[in-house]
């Protein structure tokens, strides 16, 4: 059996026992005609149907979990939705490794989590139930974890029971086309695809870009104003936080030769600030990526970390030395390197899954100017080749930690684990995301900052809320440099310092609301763009609002907006605040 499509070159068709199918992977609007021949040669018989690809109501750039959220919502609520997504695979960070999910310490997450989000986490804990990764026999530590692959299930049964919903992975690229201040449609490889309300749910930032909106990636200055203005805008914690942190407090000479600053500096250690830099102001780093590897120690399911083809112990000099000074002091390495958070059971369930996550300096944490800096701006194949360098980094740093003799024995305990067999079986078991937490920041209608979060009394209270965000303030470091400091009472003298790990705890472990305002572009600049991803926020707020489960519940807000804006053919602007509110609290989500 054959197929072609508007007289295209024949392709073969997907044959089951009573049907066959053919994938039409396009966005082109209008109408289409498909031919199938089938029959053996000489005695062929011939069909053919045409359809209709019309406009959607909404589009949605970002199959993440926000943007998944967006879509789910406006499809129940009667839209019809295209979601374009980049990568090959759906469900971002939550499908690509991140199963410890942050969803707030204290009992925050269970105060703030509803709607959509609620049921996702329901039904993934019912999958890991229903395939014995948690029982009463081998209960699981949290209810908010899970596999990916049960994540990545879970998303996809979702979005399947919505037909309405048609979502088109690995479109690489696209071009905005605008009109006045509404966007009209996206170009793309597909074809184009026009709506009335588009969603970025990206955690780049993309469709705002190319749509022009105003953005920032700059972390904001500590005192925004001068003396005399009202506080509102000022953030205690934001700005350049100064070079005091030693990684785990133990000094480290920073160059290549221990005592020679003329044979350089360490890899990824950055050259000192420039002296007259004050702390509290304004510069360009962002938070350091990673990947959250799934690992286990569990023998019937685990993949041994390999060395990588083009390893090179030197990279992963600064670790070894942090390793040496803590080992000195008597800090066994064991327990202060490589400390995946448990998941749920794997697949023999004597043992455990685990997220790893990155720590202070050396870890799999990174962030480097053509790194991480670089990454929201970067082409595709651009991208693509940082993506290649965290991984090449990542796996050189485990083989490292497994082998080299200076790390005593961690050398062992690392050698224990290792990647997960059960999953990202066609990625050599990799993640299929990097985890990208900040990136662009829009100047919205409004900017949450670090006194909404905290609710301190600075700013009047936010009274359009459309969710709420349940946890810390939390940054991860942002440069590795190094100054010349004492650590411990010894004598100055050069050693590594990390700058801008901080956590800021939310007051009495208390949710705050998200104003529905920072989801919206300047009305002047457009009129039908809804932000999830990467939302109206300063570097400080977003570090609070950047978890999965609190862009899932802006994503639900989001779908909801856009349905009642594309309903109304209004601006997102125009959308009834209490209205929306109203429909949000129907439908489970907690916006107060």
């Amino acid at each position: 059996m054959t197929c072609s499509i508007d007289d295209g070159a024949a392709i073969d068709c997907e044959e089951g026992p009573d049907l066959g199918r053919v994938a039409y992977a396009d966005l082109s609007m209008g109408r289409h005609r498909l031919t199938v021949r089938m029959g053996k040669t000489g005695a062929m018989s011939e069909a053919s149907a045409t359809w209709e690809i019309a406009a959607p109501d909404v589009v949605v750039v970002g199959a993440t979990p926000g943007g998944i959220s967006s879509a789910l919502a406006a499809a129940r609520a009667g839209r019809t939705v295209v979601v374009i997504e980049s990568n090959s695979k759906i469900g971002g960070m939550m499908t690509g490794g991140l199963a410890k999910s942050d969803t707030g310490g204290g009992g925050a997450g269970e105060k703030a989590l509803g709607g959509i989000t609620r049921e996702f986490f329901d039904r993934t804990r019912d999958r890991e139930i229903a395939k014995g990764a948690c029982s009463n026999e081998y209960p699981c530590p949290i209810y908010w974890d899970f596999e990916p692959h049960v994540a990545a299930e879970v998303f996809a049964d979702m979005l399947a029971e919505q037909p309405r919903v048609f979502v088109q992975s690995g479109v690489s690229s696209f071009t905005v086309v605008r009109d006045g201040a509404q966007l009209k449609r996206l170009v793309t490889a597909r074809g184009d695809v026009s709506a009335k309300v588009f969603i970025d749910a990206s955690y780049e930032g993309d469709l705002m870009a190319q749509a022009g909106v105003s953005y920032t990636m700059i972390r904001e200055p500590r005192l925004s104003g001068s003396d005399g203005v009202d506080p509102a805008g000022i953030e205690d914690d934001a700005g350049y936080g100064g070079l005091v942190t030693p990684p785990y407090g133990r000094s480290v000479d920073p160059f290549l030769e221990a005592g020679k600053p003329e044979s350089g500096l360490l890899p990824f250690v950055e050259p000192p600030p420039a002296p007259e830099k004050a702390v509290g102001s304004a510069d360009d780093k962002l938070m350091a990526y990673n990947y959250r590897l799934c690992v286990t120690d569990d023998p019937d399911n685990r993949i041994p970390f390999a060395r990588p083809a083009d390893y090179d112990p030197a990279l992963y000099e600064g670790s070894a030395r942090v390793a040496q000074a803590a080992a000195a002091q008597g800090k066994p390495l064991d327990e202060l390197y490589f400390n995946p958070a448990r998941t749920v059971r794997s697949t023999n369930p004597r043992y455990f899954k685990g997220d790893l996550n990155g720590g202070s300096a050396f870890s799999t944490d990174m962030t480097s100017p053509v790194w991480n800096q670089a990454y929201a701006d970067a082409s595709s194949a651009g991208r693509s080749a940082i993506e290649a360098a965290y991984r090449g980094y990542i796996e050189g740093l485990l083989y490292f930690w497994q082998t080299d003799p200076r790390f005593g024995a961690l050398n062992a305990k690392v050698a224990r684990y290792g990647l997960c067999r059960d999953e990202f079986v066609d990625n050599g078991h990799w993640p299929y995301r990097l985890y990208v937490r900040e990136s662009r920041r829009m100047l919205g209608e409004y900017v949450m900052n670090e006194n909404d979060v905290l609710r301190n009394g600075r700013r009047a209270p936010i009274d359009d809320g459309i969710a709420m965000g349940a946890y810390s303030a939390d940054s991860h470091i942002r440069r590795i440099t190094w100054a010349t400091i004492s650590v411990g009472g010894a004598p100055a003298r050069p050693t590594v310092v990390t700058e801008g790990f901080r956590i800021i705890r939310l007051p009495g472990f208390e949710p705050y609301p998200i104003a529905y305002r920072s989801l919206l572009p300047r009305r002047s600049e457009v009129e039908n763009l809804l932000n999830v991803g990467t939302l109206s926020a300063t570097s400080m707020a977003y570090s609070s609002l950047r978890m999965e489960p609190t862009f899932m519940m802006i994503g639900q807000a989001a779908g909801t907006a856009a349905s009642m804006a594309a309903q109304a053919n209004s601006a997102v602007h125009d959308v009834d605040v209490k209205g929306l509110q109203a429909r949000l609290v129907a439908d489970g989500q907690i916006v107060k």
